[in-house]
């Protein structure tokens, strides 16, 4: 009977020890393999929320419309990577690369060293992205890692690439509005349209929702005291400010004086 029980100790044993190597298996897999992660409410101005699934593994940005206008040389993106495997006692380091994507490569700055702290299997690092030479042309690249250079080796294939896109653009649509109702209404304020008075107002108003713009008490507080015309006419003044040339015509943006009307 001491011997049936003994047996069976060692059979439940062993049983115990063989789900728990098939468990580490599945978990782990090899071990020491990196892996992207996402964050869902990336670009919706919320706190990060990282997922693993991998339709969330993109990022587009626009740098022509935003209350900086051209002054603005970098956008910057939180990454986040998970390690497969039992964490390690020391750092490890990552290194990101970039691979071509379209005809215009995106490029990127990594302002510091990277590593996946001790004691953790995931970490986030700040990349930094360039703004397009172009205006009104899309760039991109596949963001990667380098494994040769980082202390892990790629993990699954769906994981390995961050998609990066971003452009130097501004039009009526994207700026929230129409050619039909900029010369129906908005004329009457500005003038004719032209990227390059729209990229002047954005800057210089912050206005970088057309149509919600020119429903807070700033945009009439500028607009009853004829402000976009003497702004414009200050601007001008100015030898210092560089010429803002209308695409259309070939010469100086102009920006109606509406005095009379007020």
């Amino acid at each position: 009977m001491k011997n049936l029980v003994i047996t069976l100790q060692v059979l439940i044993m062993f049983l115990f020890l063989q789900s728990c190597e098939k468990y580490e298996m599945v978990q782990y897999g090899e071990g020491n393999e990196i892996n992207f992660m996402a964050d869902y409410y990336l670009g919706k101005d919320k706190k990060p929320y990282w997922v693993d699934e991998t339709e969330y593994l993109h990022y587009e940005t626009n740098f022509g419309i935003n209350p900086l206008g051209d002054s603005l040389l970098l956008d910057t993106l939180l990454v986040g990577v998970k390690i497969s495997g039992i964490p390690s006692a020391h750092p490890r380091k990552v290194v990101f690369t970039t691979k071509k994507l379209g005809d215009n490569t995106l490029e990127i700055v990594c302002p510091e060293e990277y590593y996946v702290p001790a004691d953790t299997g995931v970490a986030v690092f700040k990349v930094l992205i360039k703004r397009p030479e172009k205006r009104n042309t899309e760039y991109s690249a596949y963001l990667t890692f380098d494994y040769e250079k980082s202390d892990f080796k790629a993990g699954t294939a769906e994981r390995q690439i961050f998609e990066l896109k971003a452009e130097n653009s501004v039009n009526l649509e994207l700026w929230g509005s129409s050619q039909e109702e900029w010369d129906g209404y908005y004329v009457m304020f500005f003038g004719d349209y032209s990227e390059t008075k729209a990229r002047y107002l954005i800057t210089k108003y912050g206005g970088t929702v057309l149509n919600e713009w020119t429903m807070t008490n700033q945009f009439y507080d500028v607009l009853y005291s004829n402000g976009f015309y003497l702004d414009f006419e200050e601007y001008k003044a100015d030898p210092n400010n560089a010429p803002l040339i209308d695409e259309n015509t070939g010469e100086w943006i102009e920006i109606p004086d509406i005095s009379e009307l007020l």
